[in-house]
């Protein structure tokens, strides 16, 4: 009789009274348990739950991205009357394209999988197309359970064997999108906005041009006066929503033919143009009046960011346009995840576009990459914690959905993995531990990505305490004697940096390091800072409890500390001095 393919959680492409073949388990929410837990299942394996064929994967779309690039670009220029080269493109739409790529392929890949031998008939929702094209890369929701309704009903009308059948999608009202300030103090906002105004008056043509550089406001001040420039925060402007033109998409589409016989590749350019963002397509005649509009410097000298080369398209395209000019562009880090994970998706993208690439110390051969100290703890106190005070354990949500190829969990099987290991860590400590124990976890994140990681908590440890991180990370340290960090990311590292006792744990096999990061984590393994196993860790944790000093004031345990922030988390008494240079030149 064969079976329904089910691809997403969108129920109006079940049939409850059919055995059904779900695309993978984000297909089965929890929290909506009592739709689905009765009825005759099967749930199609993970393709990438195989880390070797993750990695491998990831190698094959850097080397898409770069063709497409390249294939794409002689097209925009065409249409837009434009004659850029390829790192112009790179800067502008380069966030989007490797991020819309490796969204595709996992799609793609996972209705692939899906066995042609036993009658798998599915159907598609067809939602209005043009409501399901993002307006720019925030637009670009890998959560949202229309928009993946639509690329998996586009990969099985692709490919042959499965059959399908249609219907019509409600069309929804889409309301032009603004930006409302919520005004709590009108007079002192409007004395900061007369201020902005007047220094940015002030602004020469030739000036360093700094913004969303992570560095506090007042090294940020310095650095700037000893540049001979009036210190002032930039701030990209809004632009409007621009809705598509799908009569335009579907001329471009026919211009970019793909020979290959990879069947990917000729699905990757049927999609492209289908899918990028309006303000790249429509909007993009706005976006270069908005920058011409600019108060910024018309020639600046240099262009430091350390966040805004990705989601804020207008410093994309003004930095663009003043890179290809021979502007020096320079990216500060701004994560502990560079530099020690085995393939980063970002990192790679910022290292190409960047003329010097800041990193927190480490260094790579990469001509870019420039070993530089960390930006986000210049001029902050030290962080204190409280000898007797609580276990604070850190997670975050893992995304049943998958983003980006990095070397992190991925899928809705690794992310029950994860958050599994943390509750066998937990399970594993004396009950006279587990009553001091604080988990900290984004709760909005947690509800947006369909992890569930709260209520698994609740449901296995119902007095648990659970921080929603709504408050500083700093705030709750200052109360914990212990800080244990669950993934691969900056906190563990900022920990480290401030001395405070920290115990890591994750699963090597999700979490892969770089070979040049795997001595410098063994480091910290011998001084038993770190664990590949949650038990182990647990271990560990009960042992050093009623003494933590005692432990974490080891001549070996300082020096493996020192180590390794050495490497990865530099800091510098003489800020100014050390950016001025790298800035230069």
């Amino acid at each position: 009789m064969g079976k329904l393919l089910v691809t997403t959680s969108d129920q109006r492409t079940w049939k409850l009274d059919e055995d059904i073949l779900f695309l993978g388990n984000w297909c089965c929410l929890p929290s909506e348990s009592e739709k689905w837990q009765n009825l005759n299942v099967d749930v199609l394996p993970y393709h990438w739950d195989n880390s070797e064929k993750y990695h491998s994967d990831y190698h094959y779309l850097d080397s898409c991205y770069e063709e497409v690039l390249r294939t794409i670009v002689p097209i925009l220029n065409k249409h837009h009357k434009t004659n850029h080269g390829v790192r112009y493109w790179r800067i502008l739409i380069g966030p989007w394209l490797y991020l819309f790529i490796h969204v595709l392929y996992d799609r793609w890949s996972m209705i692939e999988r899906i066995p042609k031998k036993n009658n798998i008939k599915a159907i598609l929702v067809l939602d209005p197309e043009d409501e399901l094209i993002p307006r720019d890369l925030r637009g670009m929701n890998p959560d949202d359970t229309r928009w993946n309704q639509f690329l998996y009903a586009c990969a099985i009308k692709e490919m042959s064997g499965i059959k399908w059948k249609e219907i019509l999608g409600e069309k929804k009202d889409i309301i032009q999108g603004h930006i409302v300030l919520k005004d709590h103090n009108s007079l002192i906002l409007s004395f900061k906005k007369l201020v902005r105004f007047i220094l940015n008056k002030l602004t020469f043509k030739d000036e360093y041009f700094l913004i969303s550089t992570y560095l506090p406001r007042k090294i940020e001040s310095y650095l700037l006066l000893s540049l001979r420039q009036i210190p002032k925060f930039w701030i990209s402007p809004s632009i409007p929503q621009i809705f598509p033109n799908l009569d335009i998409r579907r001329t471009l589409v026919t211009q970019l033919k793909d020979s290959d016989n990879d069947k990917f590749k000729v699905f990757l350019s049927k999609m492209l143009f289908r899918q990028i963002p309006t303000i790249y397509l429509e909007g993009y005649s706005i976006l270069m009046k908005k920058i011409e509009e600019l108060p910024w410097p018309t020639k600046p000298k240099g262009i430091f960011t350390s966040n805004a080369y990705q989601f804020d398209e207008v410093f994309q395209a003004w930095t663009a346009k003043h890179a290809e000019a021979g502007t020096p562009l320079i990216i500060g880090q701004h994560g502990g995840f560079y530099g020690t994970g085995r393939v980063i998706a970002g990192e790679d993208h910022q290292v190409k576009i960047a003329d010097r690439f800041l990193t927190w110390g480490w260094s790579d051969k990469r001509p870019s990459v420039y070993p530089f100290y960390s930006l986000i703890n210049m001029g902050k106190k030290k962080m204190q914690c409280d000898p007797n005070g609580d276990l604070l354990l850190v997670t975050v949500p893992i995304r049943t959905m998958s983003f980006k190829c990095s070397s992190w969990a991925v899928g809705p099987n690794q992310s029950q993995h994860f958050v599994n290991d943390q509750l066998n860590f937990v399970q594993a400590i004396d009950k006279n531990i587990q009553k001091k124990l604080v988990v900290r976890i984004h709760k909005e994140l947690d509800k947006k990505m369909n992890s569930a990681f709260i209520p698994k908590w609740k449901n296995k440890f119902p007095d648990v305490r659970i921080d929603f991180s709504q408050k500083p990370i700093k705030n709750i340290i200052q109360k914990s004697r212990l800080f244990i960090y669950t993934y691969n990311s900056t906190g563990f590292i900022e920990a480290l940096s401030n001395n405070i006792p920290t115990v890591i744990f994750w699963n090597p096999d999700y979490w892969q390091l770089r070979d040049n990061a795997k001595p410098f984590f063994k480091i910290l393994e011998d001084a038993k800072i770190f664990f590949t196993n949650p038990i182990s860790a647990a271990h560990h944790v009960n042992e050093i409890w009623t003494d933590i000093n005692k432990w974490w004031l080891l001549d070996t345990v300082q020096t493996a500390r020192t180590s390794f922030c050495e490497q990865y988390f530099r800091t510098t008494n003489i800020p100014i001095k050390e950016i001025r240079k790298a800035l230069i030149f």
